[in-house]
């Protein structure tokens, strides 16, 4: 009886081991070198936040399978997963590649983690400075075995989105890909959605860009394409570059502010300063900078008729003055220009509308 007890307890703690474990293995192979570990604990904000809703563990890597690159693991059905930072991969703010493989493509190939099937890929970013609870869904339709092939010669970061522009990520296009495959299940139909993605590292976020169509019969409508796969070999291709010819909606209205008045001045919505593209927040007499001013969707997803700005704070002391209220559209320039000999007799010129958009890839340039 005691040696069926003991052989019971054994199996018990063998089983602890393996369900709690099983990608923590730290033995060393034949070579001496320990094999990479990868924990499936919680890690507390700021994090980058992973909700799995996959019926698979997944293991994270930042930029290339790398072991050098392992960042966590990530439990099946995880809900606001934190992925840990250490100091070595997450140092400095940036934007990033996630890469993310099953639990048993990550056990067969710990030696030649270059053969390892990827399950998929999200453009992220991490901001070493701030609380950084960026949220990332993985869909449960992943890791497949049909094939939609992307090809991106735009030079954007582009995610692919089932079902919406907000709906769940299911894969990555990074910039001048070719031939990327994009693994999902057959047979099944999707509607894909591409997002394009900037990160705007003074104002520690990640810009959403969707393209939408200017002309022809589904103008005005979201740019998507429909796939059906119908076996579980089926090939899809898709072109990205198709969908990057339309107008790239931001989702903001640029304000160029010409300060020509004796005195520094300085943007507010509400309380909160504003950046300028270029991380600046005090107009100095003399200079011209532009600003990026969200615009926030209605409920049904179109845009508001106009935007409000709250005012500039110029001078000592900082005299509030009332910038006019316009009709704002998304991707124009709206130029005031500021004059006065000092901070109590500041005026502001009207608003002037230019058609051509600044060009939207100087806005994100580092």
């Amino acid at each position: 009886m005691k040696t069926i007890l003991k052989f019971s307890v054994l199996l018990l703690a063998i089983g602890l081991v393996l369900g709690l474990a099983s990608c923590e293995d730290d033995n060393e192979n034949e070579k001496g070198t320990k094999e990479p570990i990868v924990s499936f604990e919680s890690f507390s904000s700021p994090s980058i936040i992973v909700n799995n809703m996959s019926d698979t563990r997944l293991v994270a890597f930042k930029g290339a399978l790398n072991p050098n690159n392992l960042i966590s693991g990530i439990p099946a059905y995880a809900d606001n997963h934190g992925l840990a930072k250490s100091d070595a991969l997450f140092s400095s703010t940036g934007d990033f590649l996630l890469i993310l493989i099953t639990e048993d493509q990550y056990n067969q190939n710990k030696t030649n983690l270059g053969a390892a099937k990827v399950f998929t890929e999200i453009y992220a970013f991490y901001n070493h400075e701030m609380t950084n609870n960026t949220r990332y869904q993985i869909s449960s339709l992943l890791g497949g075995s049909g094939r939609i092939i992307l090809n991106n010669s735009t030079n954007w970061n582009i995610e692919i989105h089932k079902d919406g522009t907000a709906g769940e990520v299911i894969g990555y296009a990074a910039p001048q890909a070719s031939n990327k495959i994009l693994w999902v299940k057959a047979p099944y139909d999707y509607i894909l959605y591409p997002v394009f993605k900037r990160y705007f590292p003074s104002a520690g976020e990640i810009y959403t860009i969707i393209p939408m169509y200017t002309s022809g019969p589904l103008t005005g409508k979201t740019y998507s394409k429909n796939f059906t796969l119908s076996t579980a070999d089926s090939t899809a291709n898709w072109d990205l570059a198709e969908a990057a010819n339309f107008t790239l909606t931001l989702g903001c209205f640029y304000l160029r502010i010409v300060n020509n008045s004796n005195t520094a001045v300085r943007f507010f919505r509400g309380e909160e300063v504003q950046l300028t593209s270029m991380g600046i927040s005090t107009i100095n007499s003399g200079s011209t900078y532009v600003y990026a001013v969200r615009i926030t969707r209605n409920p049904d997803g179109t845009y508001p008729a106009s935007q409000e700005i709250s005012g500039l704070k110029i001078g000592i002391p900082q005299n509030l003055v009332s910038v006019p209220t316009n009709t704002y559209k998304p991707d124009y320039v709206y130029t005031i220009t500021v004059t006065g000999a000092n901070a109590t007799n500041l005026v502001l010129g009207e608003i002037q509308e230019s058609e051509n958009p600044i060009d939207i890839d100087e806005m994100f340039r580092y």
